[in-house]
């Protein structure tokens, strides 16, 4: 187990901060998306009013590319025109005033892979969400098994297989639904909106997905404890007899008492934060993305958990 290797207590002290670093990447790039009327006002939610008629598909990609208006600058430039402004987030910092630039600008480079990503979140919003918190999840626990002293080449292929299929196609459909509910129950008009769609996300949210993390990944590593995966050493035989589904469940329910406590502790000293940030500034269509990239450093924490 990772465990047996080093103390995750021992690398979520030093991770604490990635988080934030990750949350202030992702909302960097999320504030392009959001659209502007052209007085400057945000339009609500970062939607654009429909339209209809032949020109319609073509306006709502229009709509959807990364824009500035007189005091929002784009992520990745600052201000200036579209040929990329002074300063800005290090990926495109530096650089004189653009000109007026055109089109061409939002097709190539970084900026013109974000705005494709964002015509696949209109044109199929729940492949793209799902395709995203696998690739995530993925990500999250090749990070926990490298920081527990595991090369590549040594790296449980079966595991980040489960990890990243559990975030593809466990928790990203089910936060994708959960956010769309907190937006119609929290009333548009309410003061300080953001603080009560944090509240009724973290009182109910965090115990409710945690305890199923964790009772779904000891299940589903149970049924295939039978054999193991490496690119060292290839597919072979665990030696693991696989148990029953009722000793599979009470190894999950044993599993949530022992870590939900702990885990959940972990979550309120980072997610309230950045959900207020989530729902305050991030366009509903974005929401998810938000999480599952702050969700890099958070799935980190669960697969330590889960498999120390």
């Amino acid at each position: 187990s990772c465990g047996s290797r080093a103390s995750p207590s021992h690398h979520l002290v030093e991770m604490m901060r990635l988080p934030l670093l990750l949350g202030a990447l992702s909302l960097g790039m999320a504030l392009p998306a959001a659209s502007f009327s052209p007085s400057g006002a945000a339009v609500t939610n970062g939607l654009r009013p429909a339209v209809a008629g032949p020109g319609a598909t073509a306006f709502r990609r229009a709509a959807l590319r990364p824009r500035t208006c007189n005091n929002l600058p784009t992520a990745f430039g600052g201000g200036g025109g579209g040929g990329g402004g002074g300063g800005g987030v290090g990926l495109r910092g530096g650089g004189g005033g653009g000109g007026g630039g055109d089109d061409d600008g939002d097709k190539s480079g970084i900026m013109g892979y974000w705005t494709k990503y964002l015509e696949l979140l209109e044109e199929k919003p729940f492949v793209t969400r799902m395709a995203t918190g696998l690739i995530i999840g993925l990500f999250g626990d090749m990070l926990s098994q490298a920081m527990a002293g595991s090369k590549v080449v040594e790296m449980d292929i079966k595991r980040m297989v489960i990890f990243s299929c559990w975030g593809g196609f466990g928790f990203t459909p089910i936060a994708y639904k959960w956010y769309n509910l907190i937006e119609a129950t929290i009333p548009v008009t309410a003061p300080g909106r953001a603080l009560w769609k944090m509240a009724m996300d973290q009182v109910l949210f965090p115990p409710a997905i945690t305890a199923l993390t964790f009772m779904t990944l000891t299940v589903v590593e149970g049924l295939f404890s039978g054999f193991e995966v490496s690119l060292a050493k290839g597919l072979r035989g665990s030696g693991v007899a696989m148990k029953s589904i009722s000793e599979l469940l009470q190894d999950g329910a044993d599993k949530v008492k022992e870590t939900l406590k702990p885990t959940l502790i972990t979550n309120y000293k980072v997610w309230p934060l950045v959900q207020v940030l989530n729902f305050a500034v991030v366009p509903v269509k974005l929401q998810v993305l938000f999480v599952n990239i702050v969700a890099v450093w958070w799935n980190f924490v669960l697969s330590m958990t889960q498999h120390s």
